[in-house]
């Protein structure tokens, strides 16, 4: 194939994929992965990656997406699990190369990282549009360390089915998920929902913070705070345990364990 016939071959993939430029590994670059962050060594790791990768997920695909996103520049601790850092780096890489944010590792950003796509954005001087951000009436504060942890806790549930009555580690209902995570804190804490609001010290809605337990419903239901107007709950029979805006439920109180 002539050098014409290539590069066109490669402009013609390029457009279909809605990337720019790819990369193409000689042996002497592939050979140096493993001793210097590059773009071949992420598409290695890239490569060893099947299909959708979900957030909340554990195992190898997610270790590799954590390797290929560091080789990107895009630092990630390689834990094997799809949690909010991994998130938040894969999106930051997505917004660098024009692709559509997502929640789960999808095709077209797995094709990108596959491919050595280049920093399109950045090549070209255009400024993606900032991502719309929910506006709520909470105000999220810093998590203590121990909010955080039970944060990090009730993140690693998602997923998980409601049974009333439950306290894990396999299904949970509202009030056994936000004892469990704090109990992976550090701290434990009463066991019904009622009980939780009634002992722990209030806080406002307006000073909410991390590892906050919200109450819904006059009390009847709790989930965790983790910051930007979203709550982890484990809603009713049939459901799994989720993350879900706290609007979209009716604010009773929240209390703060530690």
């Amino acid at each position: 194939m002539s050098t014409i016939r290539r590069t066109a071959a490669v402009f013609a993939a390029t457009a279909a994929m809605g990337v720019s430029t790819f990369a193409t590994a000689t042996p002497a670059e592939a050979a140096v992965c493993g001793k210097k962050a590059n773009v071949y060594c992420s598409m290695s790791h890239a490569k060893k990656i099947k299909g959708t990768v979900k957030y909340g997920t554990r195992g190898a695909q997610v270790k590799n997406l954590q390797l290929a996103l560091t080789q990107m520049g895009f630092k990630v601790s390689a834990t094997g699990y799809f949690g909010p850092q991994t998130l938040n780096a894969m999106q930051r890489y997505q917004d660098s190369r024009l692709v559509p944010r997502s929640r789960n590792l999808d095709a077209r950003t797995l094709r990108a990282l596959q491919s050595g796509a280049g920093n399109w954005a950045a090549k070209k001087g255009v400024k993606k549009a900032a991502p719309k951000r929910t506006v709520t009436s909470s105000i999220t504060a810093p998590a203590s360390s121990k909010g955080q942890r039970a944060v990090n806790f009730a993140y690693s549930q998602i997923g998980k089915p409601y049974r009333y009555g439950a306290t894990g580690p396999s299904s949970y209902d509202c009030s056994g998920l936000t004892g469990a995570a704090w109990k992976a804190a550090g701290k434990s804490i009463p066991r019904t929902s009622h009980a939780q609001l009634r002992g722990l010290k209030r806080v406002s809605k307006s000073n909410l913070q991390p590892g906050d337990i919200v109450g819904f419903y006059g009390g009847g239901h709790v989930g965790i705070y983790v910051g930007n107007g979203y709550v982890i709950h484990a809603p009713r029979t049939g459901q799994n345990v989720k993350k879900v805006k706290m609007s979209t439920m009716g604010f009773y109180s929240a209390v703060r364990p530690a």
